[in-house]
């Protein structure tokens, strides 16, 4: 047989075997979204979705929510000459997720995920999980410029920001199971989805996991898409921005009108 031959012969195995590892690790796992597509109108403020699926009986499940990597730069504030705050550095986060939550039953817990920000920033990138989920392995992703920035304390406030805004989190306890049956069990959690989860494409994962080991993992991807008036009005603004601008001026004038004469008469200013 020729070398050629052979070598055919070891692609069409190693297919093979990543084939059967894939049907494997999906019999391991199934998950499923309520929804995987929600629609931003004109009184949205964000909304939950259910997530679902199956397991082993003696695994347990994470779920992980991920949006679009970007490049994310920072004015990082200080005191100058003791007294002032004032910006002292320009700081850029490559490689960072725009969403990035996590969540895991209550006996699974923060310590597996090492989410904990009180270690040293070359700690982090040296101990990572390798379960490659939480704040821990995330950071060994992230590239912090200038060289010379303080690591620790830039992605630590940056974590801390995007925790505010709801977009970041760690929630222990929130995946929930059924009662085990033919050696399986179900599990279900609430998503949350925060107003500022802006229009676009996120993918969420579910993960079964043993003893610290992934097991199997399945993935869905969620759409949010703009509906309605906030539809049209991001369409005029990047598709007619003139005409956006002129509807802006005139809604302006509107309202102003409208005031005076509400409050027309008040007695004026005191």
């Amino acid at each position: 047989m020729s070398r050629n031959n052979y070598k055919w012969i070891a692609v069409m195995l190693l297919a093979l075997g990543w084939a059967a590892t894939a049907v494997a690790a999906n019999d391991v796992i199934s998950f499923n979204l309520a929804h995987k597509k929600l629609k931003i109108t004109t009184f949205y403020n964000g909304t939950t979705l259910k997530a679902s699926g199956t397991i082993p009986a003696d695994a347990d499940a994470l779920l992980h929510v991920l949006g679009a990597k970007k490049n994310v730069a920072l004015k990082v504030k200080g005191r100058v000459a003791g007294l002032l705050w004032m910006n002292k550095t320009d700081v850029e986060l490559e490689n960072t997720p725009a969403v990035y939550m996590v969540y895991t039953p209550e006996k699974v817990g923060k310590d597996l995920l090492l989410s904990q920000l009180d270690m040293g920033y070359k700690a982090m990138v040296k101990d990572v999980a390798m379960l490659g989920i939480g704040y821990k392995s995330l950071v060994q992703d992230i590239e912090i410029k200038p060289a010379s920035a303080d690591k620790k304390f830039v992605f630590g406030e940056y974590i801390k920001l995007m925790e505010k805004a709801g977009v970041y989190g760690v929630f222990n306890g929130t995946v929930e199971y059924g009662t085990p049956e033919a050696g399986r069990k179900t599990f279900t959690v609430t998503l949350k989805i925060p107003p500022k989860m802006h229009a676009d494409t996120y993918r969420v994962e579910a993960i079964a996991i043993r003893d610290g080991k992934v097991l199997g993992q399945s993935s869905e991807d969620l759409t949010i898409e703009l509906s309605g008036l906030p539809k049209i009005i991001a369409s005029l603004s990047y598709g007619h921005s003139l005409l956006f601008g002129i509807m802006a001026v005139v809604i302006a004038v509107a309202a102003g009108l409208l005031i005076g004469v509400l409050f027309k008469g008040g007695g004026g200013a005191h």
